[in-house]
């Protein structure tokens, strides 16, 4: 799993909008 989306990463870690803007997007 490499930063392909760059927000990979950060969705994996963050579950939801709330916790990470990042996922979000």
């Amino acid at each position: 799993m490499t930063t392909q989306y760059g927000f990979f990463i950060d969705s994996s870690r963050c579950t939801g909008c709330k916790t990470c803007e990042l996922a979000c997007k």
